[in-house]
């Protein structure tokens, strides 16, 4: 997710779900005011910097942090929280937000609030890549020469169709790895829902949270993956258990109520490994 968000909903009957990455330069800088098409022309983005050297541990870990902070929100809402109600002074935009919005604003709002306190150690989140739920697509977030996501007239969030190969060329691989993964579980529970005989509505609430915590148990786990890969090269010994349970919302065939995901170290080990090396390996 780049810092500005975690999930995004766009333009009316466009619903998207969409991963924030904070390690990453803006996919594509369109100087504001746009439209769609002067968004979504091709611009060869600058190549990624690395995440492979002993001293990107500690940044890989601080995104790891800020996916499970979003993907922990989200669940609040699968296990006891209800969606915020527009009050009286708020602006009409927001009293015309339904449920779903209104839950997604409450989330975008805490996770800033988050990267502004000591523990988040600041930073500008924003969705850069997301699944169009109409057709199960990826899409890219355009950003405006301030790193802000794009918007219409109407002030809808401008998407961009995208592919693997242009995310790739975009993020380093530990990040892009993560992002494809968290949207390439979207596009599976996507395509299902279209399948089954009983498809559920994505736009309603509860759905959406669930779907989104799916997300994004997919791609910590990956994170989580290329972080222990990373420690063990730059002398981790490991841990006594390799894995852990993480909890995952069932879905669909998918009967998982958890999922395996790597250990690693700690935030102390990790610390330690990037100033043991130097960060040269």
């Amino acid at each position: 997710m780049s810092h500005r968000r975690s999930p995004s909903l766009s333009a009316p009957g466009m619903l998207t779900l969409a991963v924030t990455v904070l390690l990453a330069a803006p996919a594509r800088a369109v100087s504001s005011p746009t439209t769609a098409k002067e968004a979504c022309k091709k611009q060869k983005p600058a190549p990624p910097g690395p995440c492979n050297r002993c001293s990107d541990l500690p940044r890989l870990n601080k995104e790891l942090s800020e996916q499970q902070f979003v993907r922990d929100k989200f669940q609040e809402f699968i296990d006891w929280r209800l969606p915020p109600i527009a009050k009286p002074t708020d602006d009409d935009k927001k009293k015309k937000m339904g449920p779903t919005a209104l839950m997604v604003d409450f989330i975008n709002a805490e996770f800033s609030q988050y990267l502004h306190s000591p523990g988040g150690g600041g930073g500008h989140g924003r969705a850069t890549l997301g699944t169009d739920l109409a057709n199960c697509g990826l899409v890219l977030y355009p950003t405006d020469d301030k790193g802000d996501n794009l918007t219409d007239k109407d002030g809808n969030e401008i998407t961009c169709p995208t592919n693997k190969d242009e995310v790739k060329a975009m993020y380093c691989p530990a990040v892009a790895d993560m992002m494809l993964t968290h949207e390439g579980q979207h596009q599976i529970d996507c395509r299902n829902n279209k399948k089954s005989s009983q498809p559920i509505d994505l736009s309603e609430w509860r759905n959406y949270a669930a779907y989104d915590v799916r997300g994004y148990t997919a791609g910590i786990a990956n994170l989580r993956k290329s972080i222990a890969e990373l420690s063990k090269k730059c002398g981790w010994k490991g841990s006594t258990n390799k894995t852990k349970k993480m909890p995952l919302p069932p879905s669909g065939n998918d009967k998982r109520t958890d999922t395996d995901v790597d250990v690693i170290p700690t935030p102390q080990e990790i610390d330690g490994l990037a100033k043991t090396l130097g960060g040269k390996k």
